[in-house]
């Protein structure tokens, strides 16, 4: 695989479970600029999306993907609050990038539940 690029949803290998991070293949977004991706890095900057939907508004720890969004066929919530770093080996497919009002929804969420 290349390497990832910023906004793009990646099928990624999560495995092991450990303690509230989410196992297993799941999608997840690339938020890591693609400069830093291409330097050689052996990671990038992900955050993880999940089908478990919050019937509440959960701003800004959640973010709402639509179905139909980079090929998804459900409704998935990006988790803003479970950033992590991971080996880019284990990015299986690039599922597109999403739309820049998706982008900017994120951006907003990571500013305020990073506090920046």
């Amino acid at each position: 695989m290349n390497s990832p690029r910023r906004w793009h949803i990646y099928v990624v290998d999560l495995e092991p479970r450990v303690g509230t991070k989410p196992g297993k293949q799941r999608p997840c977004l690339c938020i890591q600029p693609s400069e830093f991706c291409a330097s050689g890095l052996a990671s990038s900057v992900i955050i993880p999306l999940t089908t478990k939907i919050q019937s509440d508004d959960v701003f800004p720890l959640r973010v709402r993907i639509p179905p139909g969004t980079c090929g998804l066929a459900n409704e998935s919530d990006a988790l803003i609050d479970q950033i992590l770093a991971w080996d880019i080996t284990l990015f299986k497919s690039d599922l597109g990038e999403i739309p820049e009002a998706l982008q900017d929804l994120v951006k907003l969420a990571l500013r305020d539940f990073l506090d920046l």
